[in-house]
């Protein structure tokens, strides 16, 4: 396998590495790597077995295997049809980004135009689990490419996975149902801690709680950030990916005339949370809407309002 990664996001630049260690290890080529912005392909090539392609169609000519982690449905369309411009006949592309059923449909078909093979392979986990390979991944595509994939992808990028069949409409609906969870749980801690703040309980008891009685990670991680207002999405998922896979959630339940009412209450929150500190704040900031519905400061510890001072601590008292 010669293989090539698009996109050095948060994600991206992690499993890259992760797929880069496994190439060297196995004696295959350097993996091919780009990004809309170079120098964070330089970055990673820096520490990577990895070679920076000059474009695209530079990268496509070099691999049979090219995985993507891209921002968004826009992004997707736009890079999948310059690599289909190739017209690569047996080439595998392995997706991880969160992009809409029908999005992932109608790739998979342009890619079968061309004699290519497209799989939605969404991840579960923050940057921290792509980093040490501890991620959930979702496999859906035709069956030869799922299998090839598997021969690798555990334990190269993830922890486990979950085959979802050939069609790729089915990968795609998983990841925005776990997300359905994921945020339904941030909305759930949200309310708990500003209701355990508002009565005079002890949050370091609550979390307590949480580790002993729900040890899930979201629940433990996302618990310990509303806890402690530590909502820096540097290291995480910033509110822009939150609220566009809140939003998927939202169009499906009005498609399928499925009510979604808490992740409605999360939207609001998470337009409260990015009103208030800006776009670059972790999803959990969902806690901050909550707490000024409360009346509370939206933020305790660091302040992250957009006019607040970043240097000094706020109690959100």
């Amino acid at each position: 396998m010669a293989f090539g990664f698009i996109g050095l996001g948060n994600m991206g630049s992690m499993m890259s590495h992760n797929l880069a260690s496994y190439a060297e290890s196995a004696g295959l080529p350097k993996v091919q790597i780009w990004n809309r912005t170079r120098g964070k392909s330089e970055a990673v090539a820096a520490n990577s077995y990895c070679d920076v392609a000059d474009s695209i169609p530079d990268l496509v000519r070099k691999c049979n295997v090219i995985h993507t982690c891209l921002a968004n449905d826009d992004v997707a369309l736009s890079v999948y049809r310059e690599i289909f411009q190739a017209r690569k006949h047996g080439l595998i592309l392995a997706d991880h980004s969160t992009l809409f059923p029908t999005t992932s449909t109608t790739l998979e078909k342009e890619a079968r135009e061309v004699g290519a093979s497209f799989m939605s392979c969404p991840v579960f986990g923050p940057p921290a689990a792509a980093k040490s390979a501890g991620l959930l991944i979702v496999l859906s595509g035709k069956e030869e490419s799922r299998k090839a994939v598997k021969s690798y992808i555990v334990p190269t990028l993830g922890k486990g996975m979950i085959d979802c069949g050939e069609e790729t409409s089915k990968g795609a609906l998983l990841k925005i149902l776990g997300n359905n969870c994921i945020l339904g749980t941030i909305e759930l801690l949200s309310e708990s801690f500003t209701l355990a703040e508002k009565t005079g309980f002890d949050t370091d008891v609550l979390y307590e709680f949480i580790q002993q009685w729900f040890p899930a990670a979201a629940w433990v991680n996302y618990g310990k950030k509303i806890r402690d207002g530590a909502f820096s999405g540097k290291t995480g998922f910033t509110l822009p990916g939150g609220m566009k896979d809140a939003a998927y959630i939202r169009r499906l339940g009005a498609e399928t005339s499925t009510p979604t009412p808490i992740i409605d209450q999360a939207w609001n929150h998470l337009t409260t949370a990015k009103a208030l500190g800006g776009e670059s704040l972790d999803w959990s900031a969902c806690a901050a809407g909550m707490r000024v519905t409360a009346g509370l400061k939206p933020f305790k510890g660091e302040d992250f309002s957009l006019q607040g001072n970043h240097a000094n601590g706020v109690n959100g008292n």
